[in-house]
């Protein structure tokens, strides 16, 4: 039987997939979405980080010191999920808060130097799950 769109993916071992030419392009993306995820979860949970920590923390790498709201926007959050997150992220000394001298109503968030070895740290541990994955996709032991 082809793989259904609500299989559940219980392994970190890549699953062989059914020749019969059945299974839709959807159902494949989405069973290697659920594994990366999987996977991701794994490799950045041992620094202490879950998906949204590392969304803001590239936004911030990427577009630089930003002001609330402007990560409210990038991120699709809520106001008050926003200042929850960032509280965690401060607590674990990735980013910095302090207020915009024009307005002083506004706050602006920066990466931290920790908040940039850590994204260092991510980088590595993702390249290995890249690296595994690619793999596994294209045969080979590693994609370089």
């Amino acid at each position: 039987m082809p793989p259904a769109y609500t299989d559940s993916v219980t392994s970190l071992q890549p699953q062989p997939l059914e020749a019969s030419g059945v299974a839709r392009s959807t159902v494949l993306i989405t069973r290697l979405a659920r594994a990366m995820r999987r996977r991701f979860d794994h490799a950045v949970a041992p620094l202490g980080l879950r998906a949204r920590h590392l969304v803001a923390l590239t936004h911030l790498k990427d577009n630089g010191a930003s002001p609330q709201q402007t990560l409210i926007d990038a991120l699709g959050l809520d106001a008050s999920n926003l200042v929850a997150l960032l509280n965690e992220l401060e607590d674990a000394g990735l980013i910095v808060r302090r207020r915009d001298r024009a307005d002083r109503r506004r706050g602006i968030i920066e990466l931290s130097a920790d908040g940039e070895r850590m994204l260092l740290e991510v980088d590595r541990a993702l390249e290995a799950v890249d690296d595994e994955v690619l793999a596994a996709l294209s045969g080979r032991s590693g994609r370089r």
